[in-house]
């Protein structure tokens, strides 16, 4: 009987000690318990959402150095603008570091936001002495209006506003070494 008394407190003792580990539970399930493995966890940031449709009339009207990829939903657009987008640049080495490019429903307010942009910056003449802001034509066009152009810097950075009438389009960028630069780009890109 002293043999079978040690060998019940050995069971009861190995009892609790499973007990105590959580391995024997009251009301056990039925099934045993699974383990979920995760997998695919991002690791960078999640995708944007896809651009709208109007969105996508501006990603058509990008100029060279700019992409759908390099640009997103504008965070703070006029407030009259059917759509906005902030882009930087993603290929070329003289395309202007950050563009605004957005669209609107109507002229006028196309032009009240020109001007609002413009009272934003410290104008200055456009290289060449031209006027600032002022008109500026398609090159292949001439006497073909192609909208206003304005320049001048924001926080010392060189920045370049203007609209394609025509589209309905206001764009802004800065960046860039100087207004030159950033006006020679325009030249080659922004007014086509």
């Amino acid at each position: 009987m002293h043999a079978g008394l040690k060998s019940a407190s050995t069971v009861f003792a190995v009892l609790g000690v499973l007990a105590g580990t959580g391995v024997l539970t009251r009301g056990a399930p039925a099934s045993a318990p699974t383990s979920t493995l995760v997998t695919g966890i991002a690791t960078t940031e999640a995708a944007a959402e896809p651009f709208t449709p109007t969105e996508q009339q501006i990603v058509r009207l990008l100029p060279p150095g700019y992409s759908a990829g390099s640009c997103t939903r504008a965070t703070n657009p006029f407030p009259a603008a059917i759509a906005s987008l902030d882009c930087t640049d993603d290929r070329q080495s003289d395309t202007p570091d950050y563009a605004r490019f957005t669209l609107y429903d109507n002229v006028d307010s196309l032009t009240a936001d020109f001007y609002a942009t413009a009272e934003s910056m410290a104008v200055s003449p456009c290289p060449g002495g031209n006027a600032s802001p002022g008109n500026w034509t398609y090159g292949s066009s001439p006497g073909g209006a192609g909208g206003k152009i304005v320049c001048g810097s924001i926080e010392d950075r060189a920045d370049l506003a203007w609209t394609r009438d025509a589209q309905l389009l206001l764009a802004t960028v800065n960046g860039g070494g100087s207004l030159n630069d950033l006006y020679r780009w325009w030249l080659r890109y922004g007014g086509s």
